[in-house]
């Protein structure tokens, strides 16, 4: 065989759900840390510390913006806090609240008032003077509790209503409009003059889950049903209609927005629509590989964001034994592709506008030039970027895709193919050589092995690493054999680095 080439390796990403053998050349069996974009396989980077150090855990992050300040509000069990970059303010009121772990909270921004729920007591809402702390909703009735409670237009709506020690587990309530800077005065469905409201989506009898804006409509999901709320004009307030398919929500927090719709992690999929039918994004890639890594107990606390600067939505979940979600699937809606990164107990995560003054000082980075993943005189803290920022359960508040290390802790990307016939699964071949072709700062190493197998079915021997130094070295020289070959490619500092193609050395032997 001629020197083959491998081209355009970020094609298909990683697939976990098909055989070894059958992937096209340019797939991958396993990818961690790695991202595919723009035809190219490249190192995540890393997450920054921001922010004040949480005095609490937090389980529940969001942005909220006002006319003079930018905040992120985090929340643990019992406490709520804002930070604007440069202070924290406990907002809690008199009493603290006594919901657990897996009492999510929900909410959102309403004409400037930030509301939040966390399904335990009664909904909250904050003006965004760190003068003032939470306070009760206006209107709402002691005796109610409500699973879910998000805005929509200048609406809020909830879910799942308890009343009087009543559950309704399928009413949409919805409170009367609300007027700009404040929130709505009345949910009483019985005054004739204003236009709160409630209903029973009961036609489908499984649970409701949560709720989230997509255009000018709300799509509220249950377990095994979507429907559509929109404005009905002069004679309705509301519309709702069931949208097609037998599919919901696995947990509130499971759907996160992104340029073609919504992206919904369900019971046994993961899958996209905009008001349409449902479309599985996952199948016979990553599907049967999610389910199967995906906590049996804390399930639930699995959650979608998404992470606009790289084209993607991060599926995190929590694998077998783990209370948080420690990685994320990872979906590039641009190129169709998955991959998996490793979390830091990422618990929950939003997307928000840092403000320069929450980047950490020069005299606190650790990495050199050299590791740095950003542009020399680039502002990873612009405030007109939308970023994913999560809260870790370290206690910390991250900023993802920042820098080359995780809040200062080193970590390896890891790039792997097995399965490789180069259209000869009966012959023997001998790998000789490689021809990386990466973008990277000069000094960068990357460690590279060869494998090789018989039976793609039994996974493969490895040769001795060798060390490929970027600027330095131009071949990669180790040998395997076998009729199904392999390749490895792991970090080795804490450089940024993309590989683009590369090329093999392929001596064939016999038919045996």
């Amino acid at each position: 065989m001629p020197k083959i080439t491998v081209p355009v390796v970020g094609q298909y990403g990683l697939v976990k759900d098909q055989p070894t053998q059958e992937l096209p050349v340019n797939a991958w069996s396993r990818a961690v840390n790695m991202r595919f974009r723009d035809g190219c396989a490249e190192r995540m980077e890393g997450e920054s510390s921001v922010l004040t150090t949480p005095s609490i855990t937090p389980y529940y992050i969001d942005a909220f913006q006002t006319s003079a300040a930018r905040f992120f509000v985090y929340a643990g069990t019992q406490k709520v806090f804002v930070d604007d970059g440069t202070t924290r303010t406990e907002i809690t009121p008199g009493s603290t609240f006594t919901g657990t772990q897996d009492d999510r909270w929900t909410g959102g921004t309403l004409n400037g008032v930030l509301v939040m729920n966390n399904g335990v007591e009664r909904p909250q809402y904050w003006n965004g003077n760190t003068g003032t702390d939470l306070a009760n909703l206006t209107g709402w009735d002691a005796n109610w509790k409500a699973a879910v409670v998000r805005p929509f237009k200048n609406y809020l709506i909830a879910l799942d209503l308890t009343k009087s020690g009543t559950r309704y587990p399928h009413m949409v309530k919805w409170s009367s409009s609300a007027d700009p800077g404040a929130v709505p005065a009345s949910w009483d469905e019985t005054d004739p003059t204003i236009d709160a409201g409630e209903l029973d989506l009961a036609e489908e009898p499984s649970l409701m889950v949560d709720c989230l804006p997509m255009g000018d409509m709300n799509i509220i999901y249950k377990e095994r049903a979507m429907f559509a709320q929109t404005l009905g004009g002069a004679d309705f307030i509301w519309n709702f209609r069931k949208l097609p398919g037998d599919v919901g929500a696995l947990a509130r927090g499971c759907i996160a927005n992104f340029p073609g719709g919504h992206a919904v992690l369900t019971a046994g999929d993961v899958i996209s629509h905009s008001g349409q039918g449902p479309r599985s994004i996952i199948n016979a890639r990553m599907r049967k590989w999610l389910f199967n890594n995906l906590d049996s107990d804390n399930y639930k606390r699995a959650f979608l964001v998404s992470n606009p600067p790289k084209n993607e939505v991060w599926v995190c979940i929590p694998t077998p034994g783990d209370s948080v979600p420690t990685i994320a699937l990872v979906w590039n809606y641009v190129d169709d592709n998955w991959t998996i990164r490793e979390l830091n107990d990422l618990a929950y995560a939003c997307n928000g506008q840092v403000t320069i003054s929450s980047a950490t000082a020069w005299s606190a980075q650790t990495g050199t030039w050299a590791t740095w993943a950003e542009a020399w005189n680039s502002n990873p803290f612009a405030p007109t970027a939308a970023r994913l920022v999560g809260c870790s359960t370290d206690p910390l508040i991250v900023l993802a895709d920042s820098g080359g290390t995780y809040s200062g802790a080193s970590y390896t990307s890891v790039l792997e193919r097995e399965g490789l016939a180069f259209d000869a699964p009966d012959r023997v071949k001998v790998m000789k050589g490689l021809y990386p072709r990466f973008d990277a700062a000069a000094g960068t190493q990357i460690r590279v092995e060869f494998g090789g197998s018989m039976d793609a079915e039994n996974g493969c021997t490895w040769s001795a690493p060798v060390t490929y130094t970027v600027g330095s070295s131009y071949r990669v020289d180790s040998f395997a054999s076998g009729r199904f070959l392999a390749v490895r490619f792991t970090s080795l500092d804490d450089s940024a680095w993309r590989l683009k193609s590369y090329d093999v050395d392929i001596e064939p032997m016999g038919m045996y």
